[in-house]
Parts: structure tokens; C-alpha cells; sequence
């Protein structure tokens, strides 16, 4: 019966010891690099670009822009002004535009273009069409400001 015991016995290793080799412990860090990078390249493929950003920002900003406009009754117009979008409101007393509350979007190394160098935006929900286009690298997006 020992002899039968003896024979059942699996040894884990030529030598008889009972620990990994160096060979399963290099096979398990490679398998655990491969699953490492491939999970780092999908979370960044996921990641919004810079330009995909500042597009949502414009648009959210001229949505902004109407509804306080028509909230306020004031008049609003949008400009592009070096690298950034401001919004400024029409005093009807001076007939100067100032600043308005709705903070500015600023960007770089993005290529900004409208078919209108002002876009007015009036308190009856009127905005000037124009169709805004950025582009950086080879993305590029456009938005038509009459149809949000």
C-alpha cells in the first residue's frame, strides 16, 4: 500500500520542490503586461479629444446665450475674438456692448471659423445663422447656430 502512495505522488518540479519556476513566473508577467496595455490603449481611445470638447463648450454656450436672452430681454451677440468666444450684451441706454455673465470659452491649437463675425442673438430667441466650424489634426466638426 506505501508503495502504491509513493506512486501517486506528483512532484511539482524536476528537483522535487515545491514552488513556481522562473520560467511560469516570467509566462504570468507577460500575460499580465499584454492585459495591462491593451486595457490603457481602450481607455484612452475613449477619452474626448481637445476639439470635441471645445465643440460641446461652443454649443453649450450658445445655448446659454439664447435662453438668457430671452429670460433677461436683453440682447446678446457672440464673438470670436483671439482664441476665445465672448459673449457681450447690448445696453439699451448707451447702446454699448459690455461684458455679459456668461463666461467666455477660450481654446488653442484649434482652428475656429464662422461664416459670420457676429452672431446676434435677440431677447424673441432669433440667433444669427452661421455655421461654426472647428477643425484640429484631421478632425473637424461644425454646428449650425440657427438649429440648436
Amino acid at each position: 500500500m506505501v508503495e502504491l502512495v509513493e506512486m501517486m505522488k506528483i512532484q511539482t518540479s524536476i528537483t522535487g520542490s515545491k514552488g513556481f519556476t522562473l520560467v511560469e513566473l516570467l509566462i504570468v508577467l507577460l500575460i499580465v503586461g499584454v492585459i495591462t496595455s491593451v486595457a490603457m490603449l481602450s481607455i484612452n481611445a475613449a477619452r474626448p479629444s481637445q476639439a470635441q470638447l471645445l465643440f460641446n463648450q461652443l454649443k453649450n454656450q450658445v445655448v446659454m446665450s439664447q435662453k438668457t436672452a430671452q429670460l433677461k430681454n436683453v440682447q446678446l451677440r457672440l464673438i470670436f475674438v483671439d482664441n476665445q468666444s465672448n459673449v457681450e450684451k447690448l445696453n439699451p441706454q448707451t447702446l454699448q456692448w459690455e461684458s455679459s455673465n456668461i463666461s467666455s470659452v477660450e481654446w488653442k491649437n484649434i482652428t475656429i471659423s464662422s461664416d459670420e463675425l457676429e452672431i446676434s442673438i435677440l431677447p424673441n430667441g432669433y440667433i444669427t445663422p452661421s455655421v461654426i466650424s472647428l477643425e484640429q489634426d484631421n478632425t473637424h466638426y461644425q454646428f449650425n447656430s440657427s438649429l440648436l
